[in-house]
This record gives structure tokens, sequence and C-alpha cells, in this order.
């Protein structure tokens, strides 16, 4: 009985952290909730795990996306949780949600309302160091496993192409150290940044795939006016080289 208890407890305080972001959109419709994952060096928990509220969250866009709605008198409220697909799915279905640091593709393009570039990234595929594994393009990389974080660009950059990937949610680099699979779908530098703070870096870089610019992804009601009034202010920080300067903080 007592554990009954505690699993019931734990069910409605988990229920209640779930709902308390959608009240608060509802009950302020100019307030926007951001959501973002542990992508570093981009956004990350300052402790590691994977939930995080403003305040415990670090990295170059999610400084670059607090300073934006502070500098636009935009309210926010700012979230970092898992799992990543999730996210994307909360961003696009409900009103007074947004998600960071989202690439635009064509199949995205039509979901959201968009916010950038605020960054970007180069798609790789990652080795082991010690790994013999030659690869000169994606066809020559299809004979081997590649793994790859559930909804993240590197993963829906090979499905596209009519690529398999083992979909991981946590411990991707370990995974990949370990033997589970032979290369890492990601994108740099995060994904050497990863490695590096999971103590399994370096990495090799197999094969560059492509270069993508990261964008913040606003639900489809947001107004058109919040909108063009956050680009304008993004527009602006840049001109001002801020965020080229949060970008330094973490990468050099």
């Amino acid at each position: 009985m007592p554990t009954t208890k505690k699993y019931l407890r734990c069910a409605f305080l988990g229920a209640l952290i779930t709902l308390l972001p959608i009240a608060s959109a509802s009950a302020d419709g100019e307030t926007i909730n951001l959501l973002t994952q542990n992508f570093p060096p981009f956004s990350m928990a300052d402790d590691g795990k994977n939930f995080a509220k403003e305040g415990a969250i670090s990295g170059i866009d999610a400084e670059v996306v607090a300073a934006l709605f502070k500098r636009a008198g935009v309210p926010y409220a700012m979230t970092l949780r898992s799992p990543w697909s999730r996210l994307q799915q909360l961003a696009e279905k409900t009103p007074g949600f947004a998600v960071f640091s989202l690439s635009r593709t064509p199949e995205r393009e039509p979901k959201y309302k968009w916010v950038g570039p605020l960054s970007e990234i180069q798609i790789v595929l990652l080795k082991a160091p010690e790994s013999q594994i030659q690869v000169s393009s994606l066809d020559a990389a299809k004979q081997y496993r590649i793994g790859s974080k559930d909804g993240s660009v590197g993963s829906q950059y090979l499905i596209n192409r009519g690529i398999e990937v083992q979909s991981s949610l946590i411990d991707t680099p370990a995974k990949l150290k370990a033997g589970q699979f032979d290369l890492w779908a990601t994108t740099n530098p995060s994904g050497e940044y990863e490695a590096k703070q999971a103590g399994v870096g370096p990495l090799a870089v197999a094969l560059t795939l492509s270069r993508v610019d990261l964008y913040l992804a606003l639900n489809k009601e947001t107004p058109d006016a919040v909108v063009e009034k956050l680009q304008r202010t993004l527009d602006q920080m840049k001109q001002e080289g801020l965020l080229q300067q949060a970008a330094q903080r973490y990468v050099n």
C-alpha cells in the first residue's frame, strides 16, 4: 500500500509539472514557454540532468534566446527537458509554446513560425578514435551501424535519405565508445563537446554531411507582430556582435 500511494503521488506531481506551463500560457497569451534540450554547447542543464528551469540553463543559444526575449520585452518561461521529439510536438501543437534550437527543414517549415538563425552546426558522422572505419560518402556509410539521438537533426537527415538509424535517448557517446554502434550521426560542435563532457572524447570525424542553421520555432498561433519583433531584435543583436560573443564564451 505505501508503494501504491508513493506511485500515485509521483504520478500526480508529474502530471502537475506537465500542466503548469500550459496553464501559464493560457492565462497570459503573451507568455511564451520556451522548450529546449541538453544540446551542448547550445543549451544544457548546469547539473547535467535532463530537467532544468531558467537560472540553471546555460549554453550559446540559451543565452541568446533569453537575452532576445528580455530585450524585445516579450514575457517567457524557459524549461529544459526531454525527450526532444516530444518537445517539438508540444511547440507544434500547443499555443504559447516554442522550441529551440531546431533546424529549419522543408518538412518542419509549415509547422512553426521561425526566428533566426541563432547559430550554425555541421551534421557529421563521428567514430571512436581507435576506429579504422574510412568512409568518403553517405552510401559508403550505409554498411555500418549508425546511432543517433531520437528526433535529432542528424537522425532526421539520415532517415530522410532512407538510411537505418539506431535511436538513442541518452548516453550516445558512451554507446559509441562501447561498440553498440559504429558511427554516431550528430552535429558539431555539440557532438565533440558532449563526448568530452562525458569523458569519452575526443572522437574523430568520419564524414561531414552538411551545414545547418538553427532557429527558434514558435507555435503557429503566435501573433505575427511578436514574431516580427523578435526577428528585428535578433537582427540588431547580430549587428552588435552579441551572438558571436556568446559563441566564443563556449567554443573557445
